[in-house]
């Protein structure tokens, strides 16, 4: 069961009371060491293979011991066996006052001192793959959610747990493979069945580099509750702010959801581009160093295997995000001529859920670049946006559903030609990425408030 909701390789933490049959989670003290005296935890170590001896010299370092799994590790302290499903309460028990430390949870990533583990995560450059850290992330929100949802006794409540949206990734420094990082997060902000959720992944630097940590992704992801027998709108536990802190991040998320509802209220569904967009659109072509944006694209078909499923048997929402990725990388790469560098992954929703056996049709565009004289402060001629269209395509119907669209960020270590759109529809999709990209940079600069 802790596979199953957690995927691999998660240690979860957080002060929660458990009981058998519930979800379980680690106390949110660390330890830097493994005493070697305790020989009861050492009896709950399996037989494992040769390679695996290697681990057993790491055990000193963490506070955690390795499980044997398929084709991987896990790390996590010892766990009852779970059931491959949820249990539930089904109690009318009030609501819970918790506190933004009640939900923390981390996960640890030592790709420096687990080859078997960074094999999953590197790609053909030995550079750490994103979309995986991007899985990791909508993982660990899950876990957070579950958390802060949960009754006094640690039961998880009668209630479904889903990703609506991401606010914004922010991806501040190059991810090596020669490192241990640590993600962690909590809820920031809760409403009457949604949750906003703060992570951040910290590489965790040795005594010789000074700090002990150093922020390397920020993200904000927001959840929703839903009824589990009536799929309605399910109430949630109050969040308690006892800090100047806690109450400046709780605001802060406030606004964040002001602007991103002023925002929708100006999509292009619903007002035309404004004077200046047009104006921006038609100099545009006056620029001689350009590619067509419909000259830019690129698709990949999936289907969805029950691998793939999360715990309520729907296509895993980190998934869809790690395939948008790499799509969007590969078509980052085409376009510069490069290995261009992931910087953000800018607001998008979860607006339908995705079955287990479903088609999907992943089209990526590079959609908008800043234009060589640019004065903007947030992008230079190096950065440009990528889109990825997730379409369900039902053969037995033969109908195209469209999920949702990722929009990505990349910068190139040389200036890029400037995307132009050609047609009408291709203009829409170059300032609605010209709009995301500006209001992910004020979701940033918010953020740091």
């Amino acid at each position: 069961m802790l596979r199953a909701f957690f995927g691999r390789g998660f240690i979860v933490r957080g002060p929660i009371n458990h009981t058998t049959k519930s979800l379980r989670f680690l106390s949110t003290e660390f330890k830097d060491t493994i005493s070697k005296s305790d020989n009861s935890t050492k009896q709950n170590i399996p037989d494992f293979k040769s390679e695996m001896e290697h681990w057993e010299k790491m055990l000193k370092r963490y506070p955690v011991l390795p499980s044997e799994t398929s084709s991987d590790i896990s790390y996590y302290k010892k766990f009852d066996t779970l059931p491959e499903s949820f249990e539930t309460t089904n109690s009318k028990d009030q609501l819970v006052l918790k506190t933004i430390s009640d939900s923390y949870c981390e996960l640890w990533l030592p790709f420096r001192d687990a080859p078997s583990l960074l094999n999953q995560y590197v790609n053909q450059q030995g550079e750490i793959r994103v979309g995986k850290i991007l899985e990791d992330l909508d993982r660990l929100a899950g876990a957070i959610a579950y958390k802060h949802t949960s009754d006094i006794d640690g039961q998880i409540k009668n209630l479904v747990i889903v990703t609506a949206a991401v606010d914004r990734i922010d991806i501040h420094e190059y991810l090596d493979s020669d490192c241990i990082y640590k993600a962690s997060g909590h809820v920031v902000h809760v409403g009457y069945s949604s949750i906003d959720i703060s992570l951040v992944l910290n590489k965790v630097l040795s005594t010789e580099e000074g700090s002990s940590e150093k922020p390397c992704l920020t993200a904000r992801f927001t959840m929703v509750a839903r009824n589990r027998d009536t799929g309605k709108a399910e109430q949630i536990n109050p969040l308690m702010l006892s800090s100047e802190k806690e109450r400046i991040a709780f605001k802060t998320s406030e606004l964040i959801k002001r602007e991103k509802s002023l925002l929708n209220k100006k999509g292009l569904e619903k007002t035309p581009p404004n004077f200046v967009e047009n104006n921006d659109y038609n100099s545009s072509s006056m620029n001689k160093d350009f590619v067509w944006l419909d000259d830019t694209t690129m698709s990949s078909v999936h289907v969805c295997f029950p691998s793939e499923r999360n715990i309520h048997h729907k296509v895993f929402g980190g998934f869809l995000m790690r395939v948008g990725h790499e799509l969007a990388y590969a078509n980052a790469c085409m376009y510069s001529g490069a290995n261009p560098i992931s910087k953000s992954l800018d607001d998008f929703s979860f607006t339908k859920p995705v079955n287990v056996g479903s088609i999907l049709r992943l089209t990526s565009q590079v959609i908008y670049s800043s234009d060589l004289d640019s004065t903007e402060q947030s992008h230079d001629d190096k950065h440009f946006q990528v889109s990825v269209k997730v379409d369900v395509l039902d053969p037995t119907k033969q109908t195209i559903e469209t999920t949702n669209t990722f929009y990505f960020t990349f910068e190139s270590n040389s200036p890029v030609r400037r995307v132009i759109p050609r047609t009408y529809d291709d203009m829409i999709k170059y300032i609605e990425g010209r709009r995301r990209s500006q209001i992910g940079s004020f979701i940033s600069n918010a953020q740091q408030i």
